[in-house]
């Protein structure tokens, strides 16, 4: 997000300075000249060779800044995809130990229901008969 941010930057730089370079340059001014003559003003003269190497220069200068932009993004791009997959593997875990969890959880319920189901076979025996001898016992005791 940074990186795109600062080559949005960057190209608005770029396009600015373009713009306002070329507004405030003058034509250029060029002469064939041949061997021996002078030039008729002061300025710098190229044969083309150099010439060649300067426009050369200057058409690998753009092709070296559009691989470096390309690299970064996809060095990005990497290390984006690279984070996404560590937090899906981060959520599978987590799915997977809280599945285990509940799974482990039911299967403890059910140990715990059967438990009490056949502990209590014959286990409302003694409450039941508590609570039929305090009946009586009341009853009697209110009759006198």
């Amino acid at each position: 997000m940074r990186l795109t941010k600062r080559l949005k930057t960057c190209l608005v730089l770029l396009l600015i300075l373009s713009f306002t370079s070329i507004t405030l340059a003058s034509p250029g001014r060029y002469v064939q000249l041949e061997k021996g003559k002078k030039i008729p003003w002061k300025g710098w003269c190229f044969d083309s060779e150099a010439m060649a190497s300067i426009v050369a220069e200057k058409e690998l200068a753009e092709q070296k800044c559009e691989l470096n932009t390309l690299q970064e993004l996809e060095q990005q791009q990497a290390k984006f995809d690279l984070k996404i997959g560590q937090l899906n593997a981060n959520l599978e875990y987590e799915v997977q130990t809280r599945d285990v969890a509940i799974q482990a959880l039911q299967e403890e319920n059910l140990k715990i229901e059967n438990a009490l189901i056949h502990e209590q076979k014959f286990g409302w025996i003694p409450p039941a008969s508590i609570g039929f001898l305090i009946g009586a016992l009341t009853i009697f005791l209110v009759t006198l």
